[in-house]
C-alpha cells in the first residue's frame, strides 16, 4: 500500500502534465489489479503488476525504493513459499510494457510539441 499510495500522490501532484493516454494507462493498471482482487481477472499477480509499473513510471526515488523492497518481498513470496511463476511474470511483463507505452507516448508528445 505504500508505493501505491505515494505514486498516487505523485500522480495528483503532476497531474496538469500527463495527457489523456497516461491518465488511462494508469486507471487501467490500477482496474487489473483491484480486478484480481474483487474479480476475475487470470494470471496476472496484481501486486507485481503495479509495482514494476511505479517502479518505471515514478520519479520519485522514495518511491521507486519502497516499490522495489514491495516487489523483493513479493517476488519472494510467490517465488519460493507459494511457487507461483506465471503470474508473477505476466504481472511485471505487463507492468513493464505498460510502462514503456507511456514513456512512449510522452517522448512522442515532447517531440510533437
Amino acid at each position: 500500500m505504500v508505493p501505491l499510495i505515494a505514486f498516487m500522490f505523485e500522480r495528483v501532484e503532476h497531474a496538469r502534465e500527463a495527457n489523456f493516454f497516461q491518465h488511462g494507462v494508469d486507471y487501467l493498471v490500477f482496474a487489473l489489479a483491484v480486478g484480481r482482487v474483487i474479480g476475475n481477472v487470470p494470471y496476472i499477480s496484481g501486486h507485481t503488476l503495479l509495482l514494476s509499473y511505479i517502479l518505471l513510471q515514478s520519479r520519485s526515488t522514495l518511491v521507486r525504493i519502497s516499490a522495489v523492497l514491495v516487489l523483493g518481498q513479493t517476488l519472494f513470496l510467490k517465488y519460493f513459499m507459494w511457487g507461483d511463476f506465471v503470474t508473477s511474470n505476466v504481472g511485471i511483463a505487463l507492468g513493464c510494457v505498460l510502462a514503456s507505452l507511456v514513456a512512449l507516448s510522452k517522448k512522442y508528445r515532447a517531440a510533437a510539441a
